[in-house]
């Protein structure tokens, strides 16, 4: 991981390394933290071109409201760019309008746009930024999204990882915000699966990204017609509900429990939907705004087909295959890769998309088990030179662990400091004193020094919320 490098940022003023106010803490390790939110990675050059890393948790609202006090001015800057290009055209108020009519899932997405809101209005009250600009900024692209994806599993892989996916968004920049890339983590309360989301600031609807059970969602271009009346579903807010609707510990009901539920709305714009469920569980699903009622927009289901790749492979591009024969536009190589059936590695499965384009972001996900995975990712920075960020490489776990949460669940709070306070053993002392278990131990040493002492506290001042 690299260096933070934060500036200023929605409720967060730093000047001279000194915090000057919000409800954001800038620590010696380099993370700032928000009340349920925390950048755990950052690397912006003046121009704010480059990479964020965050983790928000609680509830829908406690999550939107953390993303703001974090991303304050990178959103700002966003919806403010997406308002000059659509001016462009004369569209904003056309789109606002679309956006106002169209049906929002799941229904605490209107808490995060809330708090979005409600942070912005306390941090940047000059903007009057409201839940239209927001909902805009959030379907940017609605009308086109070029990309390519391709999984694997069964004989292609092997060791402990069980599925291969990889899938490149190939999209413009249409405006210079889309050059900070964001890697969100996300972790509800309300018992939907926690998710991992690309994009760009103040993204909550989705158009690339992987959920707790290692099934990658994402948006390809395909009958890439639009009907705006009203009570449509944009087909970014139906990524996201795919990603976060099944619950079930058993991953192979996903796909029969998803598609029945998205064939219940009608979609805004033309596409196909990967659902890269691990394991071969998954599909490529097309939908369409001008299926004739009562046939529903959510149709052509996808399986793997055994007579190609044994049915071990899928790959989608932005035609139309019934699974038995490559799309007609493939263009990167995947025949090649999969005729030979040596199993694969995440960095093969990266490199096949990476060196055969230059995607807006590319994600990468190496599944072993449910919350057990890594994920790689990267950014074209669009800087002349053909710059990308650098590639950002996790574990789950990693991400959905809080710095300072020793107990582990899901906070830092005084119970975090009392197991601290068991496990104060001093310089130089390996070993866990009285009842502090060797877990409890490991978990305290913050400052990864092999031993538990006055350094830790420190560090635990610095990330307890204030």
């Amino acid at each position: 991981m690299n260096p933070l490098t934060i500036q200023r940022s929605g409720c967060l003023t730093i000047v001279g390394g000194l915090l000057l106010a919000g409800t954001v803490t800038l620590g010696d390790t380099g993370t700032a933290r928000a009340q349920n939110g925390v950048i755990l990675d950052q690397q912006l050059d003046a121009d704010n071109k480059g990479y964020t890393v965050i983790r928000v948790w609680g509830s829908h609202y406690e999550m939107g409201y953390a993303q703001a006090s974090l991303l304050g001015d990178y959103i700002v800057q966003g919806v403010n760019e997406t308002k000059a290009y659509l001016d462009q055209f004369g569209m904003y108020d056309y789109v606002r309008g679309i956006m106002a009519n169209a049906l929002w899932m799941p229904p605490g997405i209107e808490d995060e746009f809330d708090a979005i809101v409600d942070c912005l209005a306390i941090t940047h009250p000059e903007e009057h930024i409201d839940e239209l600009d927001l909902k805009v900024a959030c379907t940017t692209g609605e009308w086109l999204y070029g990309c390519r994806s391709h999984t694997c599993w069964g004989r292609y892989v092997a060791t402990s990882i069980k599925t291969l996916s990889t899938r490149r968004l190939d999209f413009p920049t249409l405006y210079p915000s889309m050059n900070h890339h964001v890697l969100c983590a996300r972790d509800p309360d309300d018992g939907s699966p926690c998710w991992v989301n690309v994009g760009w600031p103040g993204i909550v609807t989705a158009a690339t990204g992987v959920n707790e059970f290692g099934t990658v969602v994402s948006l390809h271009d395909y009958y890439c017609d639009t009907d705006f009346s009203a009570e449509r579903m944009p087909r970014m807010v139906a990524c996201r509900y795919a990603r976060t609707f099944a619950t079930d510990p058993d991953v192979s009901t996903h796909l029969a429990t998803v598609y029945s539920e998205l064939q219940t709305y009608e979609i805004m714009t033309g596409s196909f939907v990967n659902y890269y469920a691990p394991e071969g569980h998954g599909s490529v699903m097309a939908c369409h705004p001008y299926n004739a009622e009562p046939d529903p927009d959510f149709y052509n289901l996808r399986i793997p087909q055994g007579v190609w790749h044994h049915g071990e492979v899928m790959i989608t591009t932005n035609t139309w295959t019934d699974g038995t024969t490559t799309p007609v536009d493939e263009d990167f190589g995947a025949d090649a890769y999969y005729d030979d059936e040596t199993p694969k590695t995440l960095e093969s499965h990266w490199n096949l998309l990476a060196t055969a384009g230059d995607g807006l972001h590319q994600l990468s996900v190496a599944y072993r088990g449910r919350n057990d995975m890594t994920i790689w990712s990267d950014g074209r920075l669009d800087d002349g030179n053909g710059g990308r960020t650098p590639r950002l490489e996790w574990e789950w776990i990693d991400l959905f662990v809080t710095a300072g949460d020793i107990d582990g669940d899901g906070d830092v709070d005084l119970a975090d400091f009392a197991v601290l306070a068991s496990c104060l053993a001093g310089p130089d002392v390996d070993t866990p004193p009285g009842d502090c278990t060797l877990e409890q131990f490991e978990a305290s040493d913050l400052d990864d020094d092999n031993d538990v002492d006055l350094g830790d506290f420190g560090r635990f001042q610095v990330l307890f919320p204030t």
